[in-house]
């Protein structure tokens, strides 16, 4: 989890939530990260399921773009993640 913490604060990319430090006590790590209008990809997609309307094109190419963007940018900084999905879970 250190190491984590210390890749997540090297990072600057506007597709990457910011690290904005570390708490540590006596039994946890906690990472503070930037809050983020609009929540994460999955509740954008549970939405349009409720909604019963589809990603139009357009959107579906903007969320497409933003996360190719960040992930080249962390590729470029020899980082790999092998976690990517909508969602905390």
């Amino acid at each position: 989890m250190l190491k984590e913490a210390e890749i997540t604060s090297q990072l600057q990319h506007p597709n990457i939530v910011k690290f904005v430090r570390m708490i540590e006590t006596d039994t946890r790590l906690l990472l503070v990260m930037e809050w983020v209008k609009g929540g994460q990809l999955m509740q954008m997609i549970e939405k349009k399921k409720q909604e019963r309307k589809p990603f139009t094109d357009e959107e579906a190419a903007t969320i497409m773009r933003s996360l190719l963007s960040a992930v080249a940018y962390i590729h470029s900084k020899d980082i790999i993640h092998r976690d990517m999905k909508p969602g905390k879970n």
